[in-house]
């Protein structure tokens, strides 16, 4: 059974309704019937939201799922990162984890800063101001990197996306086995 890890994309295209909404849920529905297992990640809920402001509580991401009728699709854990992840929702990690993360992060944002102090530094921000309207393109960087570490970390399968930043990773040294899909192509893999 294949397990399929839902980027933030995917849970943008079910509130919009986009046109890869119906192969996100046609993967959703292959999860309830037990033929894939599907996977949000909790990061999602760090990320910027719609009407440019970010989630209170995980409280609300729990319910933004819920009103897109997908609260029973689990979500998998990123990194526990200090103003940036929900504590009771992130796993704290070993040096071998961020160093992995540092591996995704130079692949996908290789001209912007991996620490954020440094990030911070160099655009004007003050110390740990995560919020701050200058730190959106870090911060955005920072959930994508944390999208695909928590997919690598969980050993799942297909990562699903229409951000196609992330097929810069595929196949990649460190990266061998690393399955990057739009939500139409990977419905494709669910048929025998």
């Amino acid at each position: 059974m294949l397990r399929f890890t839902f980027d933030t994309n995917c849970i943008i295209d079910l509130d919009v309704g986009t046109p890869p909404a119906q192969f996100v849920r046609s993967i959703i529905a292959a999860h309830r019937n037990g033929q894939a297992d599907a996977a949000f990640v909790a990061v999602s809920a760090s990320e910027r939201q719609k009407g440019d402001f970010y989630l209170p509580t995980y409280k609300t991401f729990v319910q933004r799922l819920a009103s897109l009728g997908v609260q029973d699709i689990p979500q998998i854990l990123g990194m526990a990162y200090w103003g940036l992840s929900y504590w009771d929702r992130a796993l704290h990690p070993s040096p071998e984890a961020t160093e992995r993360e540092r591996q995704i992060h130079k692949f996908l944002f290789p001209s912007l800063s991996f620490d954020f102090a440094d990030f911070a530094d160099s655009n004007n921000i003050a110390a740990g101001d995560v919020l701050s309207p200058k730190a959106k393109k870090w911060r955005n960087a920072w959930c994508d990197r944390q999208m695909l570490w928590a997919h690598d970390f969980h050993a799942r399968d297909v990562f699903v996306t229409n951000d196609r930043n992330f097929l810069k990773l595929a196949g990649s040294v460190s990266f061998e086995n690393l399955r990057v899909h739009t939500p139409e192509e990977a419905v494709v893999l669910l048929r025998p």
